[in-house]
């Protein structure tokens, strides 16, 4: 790998203080690019930012060299069989996908939800009309284009969309352009991909390949996994820590596949406050050594 093309280290951020203030603690631990939530993960409520905020923001992550990716809320299920469920979905992915347009982002990141045990054929009529509304109602409102929706893979929970390789294939070809994937190594883990050895990770990335296509990969979320393979359990534990391990996590980081993918950290941190100037000096080691 050469220094001149090497994956970005970044990391999920909080916007707590101001918009602005991404762009510090980028820069205070070493990150080369920034995941932020739009609004509160957890509310259906948006949160409105001024233009005058936006504006800042955009020239503060321009002077900083900081490339910026967008993360939907969590209550979010475009599978949803429910209407209110899925008609609040929708409301939430197209504020997510105007934020990323009006802060420039390169991509918005979004987990796609669960059928609720009714089929995936189902699940996938529901998200793509979820999709191409919410699309509809952002562009009526944006003054830039759209950034592209990147669908992240699942722990593999039972009913999840985005559970294999190839349920996302299908969603990105339904979906078409503007359209790609996020794959995060701890989830893909959780769902049994063995992606901490050497034969596993090339398997995997030779699927994303032929089901997805590796162009459409935007960005990689750069976990270790506090549970073993296969285990089904979406839980997050700092870079070489964990099951994945500092080889697995680094032989990612290294791949020629990869190396202009940015690996965005959603990890505890050391002192649980989420990712941190160690750990991103951690991954920098690993994808130089």
């Amino acid at each position: 790998m050469t220094a001149e093309l090497r994956p970005l280290i970044g990391a999920h951020l909080r916007t707590g203080g101001g918009l602005e203030m991404v762009t510090v603690r980028a820069i205070e631990i070493g990150a080369e690019a920034a995941q932020i939530f739009p609004t509160s993960p957890r509310r259906w409520q948006p949160y409105r930012y001024s233009d005058a905020q936006i504006d800042s923001f955009r020239q503060s992550l321009r002077s900083g060299e900081i490339p910026l990716f967008i993360h939907s809320i969590y209550l979010i299920n475009l599978a949803s069989p429910d209407d209110l469920v899925h008609g609040k979905s929708v409301e939430a992915l197209a504020h997510a996908l105007l934020f990323g347009a009006r802060t420039g982002a390169r991509g918005v990141v979004t987990h796609v939800g669960s059928h609720k045990g009714t089929c995936f054929d189902i699940g996938l009529e529901r998200t793509l009309a979820a999709v191409e509304t919410a699309r509809a109602l952002a562009a009526e409102q944006a003054a830039d284009p759209l950034p592209p929706l990147l669908l992240e893979s699942s722990a593999g929970a039972p009913n999840s969309l985005g559970r294999t390789i190839e349920e996302l294939g299908i969603l990105v070809r339904e979906l078409g352009e503007s359209t790609g994937i996020c794959l995060d190594s701890a989830h893909l883990f959780a769902a049994g991909y063995p992606i901490h050895q050497e034969a596993g990770l090339e398997e995997l990335l030779e699927r994303v390949e032929t089901e997805v296509g590796l162009e459409r990969l935007g960005v990689f979320h750069l976990n270790d996994s506090l549970f073993e393979l296969g285990a089904g359990r979406d839980q997050h534990a700092n870079l070489g820590d964990g099951y994945i391990g500092y080889e697995g996590i680094g032989r990612l980081l290294r791949h020629p596949s990869l190396e202009d993918v940015p690996f965005v950290m959603e990890i505890p941190g050391l002192e649980g406050h989420g990712p941190d100037l160690a750990n991103v000096e951690r991954a920098k080691r690993m994808r130089e050594s």
